[in-house]
């Protein structure tokens, strides 16, 4: 494709046409500079922006489900996405239409069918964007923001972490990581490993939406949210405490992960408390047995692994052991990948 905006008939034929076949949703069309999206008076706008998941570059259609997931935690229904992507001259026009087929599916698998209430006619989708042929860049680029409703009403609204709560997770940490590493190293892991285990993780990069986990816990009532991304459980602890001004003691055993992911680290020397997260919720709530309770009725798993305090220390336990949580870190993909890539430059040289 040429260098500057995209022509039109690409545009039309591989943008417009796959994203907007509905006219009632947003009114846009090539040489529009905005998309337009209906809104409530008792509601209002929530943003989050996405430009990378760990792992996953070869699907954009992550960058939709991270977006979304950010809305969720913070009690927001996803409504519309936009999305902005800088190609390099050599993409052809084909795999750009894959890309944005793939986050137009992602973007209406966001919202469950189930959860469609009765003022949302419509599913969440891609509402609009720009497109950008650059010699800049190597290969695509995409960036997605999200664009979510939240109720005006004050009572409905997320509170910060409190003193004396208790904290939740959901799920397993480090899912999105383990299943990145598993697609990376597939053809190694299955040599070291049963091709079921491999075939497991893999398979958790489809338990990493945490869309329907995130509204069962705002029905339930009053609670903290955030979820597990980049950094892991330890980030997200480190994070949601030091937005509250609380300390915070964490039980290490309680921390809910899968042995997939247990045997994946420990081949790769990655640490799991660090490693992208997706799919997790971390929560913190005054009533966390109830919590727990009220998502298994629903088929969702989670675990207490501690509480908030009032002082400032943030305390991990293991056992009979004790230490501080850390500042937050780099993210064990890109420790990893940086690892192998500095390697290969060393064995390089020496050749």
């Amino acid at each position: 494709m040429q260098i500057g905006k995209i022509s039109e008939p690409s545009l039309k034929r591989s943008v417009l046409r796959p994203l907007f076949g509905d006219p009632a949703l947003v009114r846009y069309r090539s040489g529009a500079d905005c998309a337009q999206l209906p809104w409530q008076e008792d509601l209002l706008p929530v943003y989050s922006v996405v430009n990378e998941v760990p792992g996953f570059a070869d699907d954009p259609g992550m960058l939709i489900l991270a977006a979304a997931n950010n809305l969720a935690a913070g009690g927001a229904k996803p409504e519309g996405f936009l999305v902005s992507a800088v190609l390099p001259p050599e993409y052809e026009e084909q795999q750009l239409k894959a890309d944005l087929c793939r986050m137009r599916e992602a973007a209406r698998s966001s919202v469950s069918p189930q959860e469609h209430d009765s003022k949302q006619e419509r599913e969440p989708a891609v509402i609009g964007g720009h497109t950008q042929i650059s010699a800049a860049v190597l290969a695509p680029v995409y960036s997605v923001t999200g664009i979510g409703s939240i109720a005006r009403d004050p009572a409905q609204a997320h509170r910060i972490l409190q003193p004396g709560d208790v904290l939740v997770v959901t799920n397993a940490i480090a899912l999105g990581g383990t299943a990145a590493i598993a697609r990376a190293k597939e053809a190694e892991l299955r040599t070291h490993y049963p091709f079921l285990l491999v075939d497991r993780a893999k398979e958790f990069a489809g338990q990493m939406a945490v869309g329907e986990t995130a509204r069962a816990i705002t029905h339930f009532g009053a609670a903290s949210m955030h979820d597990l991304s980049q950094g892991g459980i330890f980030n997200a602890l480190w994070e949601m405490a030091d937005q509250a001004g609380v300390g915070l003691e964490v039980d290490l055993k309680k921390i809910p992960v899968r042995q997939e992911t247990i045997e994946i680290c420990e081949y790769f020397d990655v640490n799991p408390y660090y490693l992208y997260s997706a799919g997790a919720l971390l929560v913190g709530t005054e009533h966390g047995e109830a919590l727990v309770s009220h998502l298994a009725a629903q088929g969702i798993f989670a675990a207490v692994i501690g509480r908030a305090t009032g002082g400032k220390d943030r305390v991990i336990r293991n056992g009979e052991e004790c230490r501080y949580l850390d500042r937050p870190k780099q993210d064990e993909w890109y420790r990893r990948l940086e690892y192998e890539r500095a390697n290969t430059n060393v064995s390089g040289k020496e050749q």
